[in-house]
């Protein structure tokens, strides 16, 4: 009995390590986790702020507003992010290497919400950016992951199997990719006498698809009868690893005045990746019928299943990454910064959620080299999340730091880190 449901749980952990080995596998050293820690900081409401080579990212008609320095070069931008939905650092210090009671098996299983346990990971990396003008030429490399397990799965592991009742994986879903791309951005002023200024911008993006796994089949099942334990399951994992496409960026931006503006973007608007490097499906499947405790005792273990994988080469396919349509709105003055974005997915899937989200950020200069910043978002695929960081600013060079948490500071269900390094002339 705990030998079959070994292998039940086994193909639930298969399904996840499975995804995530085919795509990072391939893209680990070229991803490495990356973006813009002032950003971060103020809680990702940065469309309106972002000038010179921080605007093809945000939107790259901000690329053509008037600013104080011409030339920027970004040497380095580094940001992660790990969540989940279900458990916090708390629950994690509370339980971990306890004996769970019969209470801490319920609380466990109530903070995990019928969809199933989700887990998210994504990084950005962009270095060697650089802008003059109204130009600017970025290099970056993104990854992103998402990943549910059914609540069955952690169900039958925390209580075992129950007597006649049938536990199953259907649930599962995972798709994982990692993409690099090389962009040319451009901005262009015009005059629109509404607006102090008005500007529109595009960018040409070159993308380089370095991995891609997704789960399209899942299914597992388990039951105990009065006949003996019976189980069967199947995992259908498509993959690639390489590809190539474009992408196009393109946006608008108006200063009121002198201290607010306006900026709205759309991101991803017109993209594809084709997948033509080693594109393979990858299938297991098992099955095991009316097993009882004298089966066991008579044969070996293995004998009692038939199970069988194959790798099958599959022809080339087209993805396209999360588009995302951001507007804006800043106040910006020497010594304090207030914006807010509304952030709306075009299409759900890993790294990106249809359900919009909207995010405040501040930042505050009580000296000129020590900017302090905070911010907090909520919706989309995370909720709830605040954040803090500084930066070490020396006028033609600066550093910035950030984390951000998912949920408050100090009850987290993830947590983001980011750093970057800046030239300015």
């Amino acid at each position: 009995m705990i030998k079959l449901r070994v292998r039940f749980m086994k193909l639930s952990k298969n399904i996840f390590f499975l995804t995530i080995f085919f795509v990072y596998s391939n893209i680990l050293l070229a991803q490495s986790g990356l973006s813009n820690a002032r950003s971060m900081a103020m809680g990702g409401a940065y469309t309106a702020v972002a000038r010179g080579v921080e605007s093809p990212r945000w939107n790259p008609a901000n690329l053509a507003l008037s600013g104080k320095k011409v030339y920027r070069l970004n040497l380095v931008s580094l940001g992660l992010g790990l969540y989940n939905n279900s458990f916090t650092k708390n629950d994690y210090d509370l339980y971990n290497g306890k004996y769970l009671t019969v209470e801490d098996k319920q609380i466990i299983l109530g903070n995990i919400p019928s969809s199933g346990l989700r887990f998210n990971f994504n990084s950005e990396v962009q270095a060697l950016g650089i802008s003059f003008g109204h130009i600017a030429i970025t290099a970056s490399a993104r990854a992103a992951s998402d990943f549910t397990v059914p609540r069955d799965a952690v169900e039958l592991l925390l209580n075992g199997n129950e007597f006649n009742r049938l536990y199953n994986i259907k649930t599962t879903r995972g798709e994982a990719w990692g993409i690099t791309s090389v962009a040319i951005s451009l901005g262009f002023p015009l005059s629109v006498p509404l607006f102090k200024e008005f500007t529109v911008g595009g960018s040409f993006k070159y993308l380089r698809g370095l991995g891609y796994a997704k789960v399209v089949e899942a299914e597992s099942n388990f039951i105990t009868t009065i006949d003996g334990m019976e189980g069967s399951g199947r995992v259908v994992i498509d993959y690639a690893q390489g590809g190539n496409g474009i992408g196009v960026d393109f946006g608008a931006a108006a200063k009121l005045n002198e201290k607010w503006t306006l900026s709205v973007g759309i991101r991803n608007f017109l993209n594809y990746v084709n997948w033509q490097n080693e594109t393979k499906r990858f299938i297991y499947n098992f099955q095991a019928d009316s097993i009882t405790a004298e089966r066991l005792q008579e044969n070996d273990f293995d004998s009692l299943f038939v199970d069988s994988d194959e790798t099958l080469p599959i022809d080339p396919f087209t993805t396209t990454i999360p588009g995302e349509l951001t507007i804006g709105i800043a106040k910006v003055t020497d010594d304090f910064v207030f914006a807010a974005d509304w952030i709306q997915g075009i299409k759900e899937r890993a790294g990106a959620s249809t359900r919009p989200r909207l995010a405040l950020g501040t930042e505050l200069r009580i000296l000129s080299i020590l900017p302090i910043r905070a911010g907090f978002s909520f919706g989309g695929k995370r909720g709830f999340s605040s954040s803090a960081g500084f930066g070490l600013d020396f006028n033609v060079f600066s550093w910035d730091f950030a984390i951000s948490s998912q949920g408050g500071l100090f009850n987290s269900r993830g947590l983001g880190a980011a750093f970057d390094w800046m030239f300015r002339l």
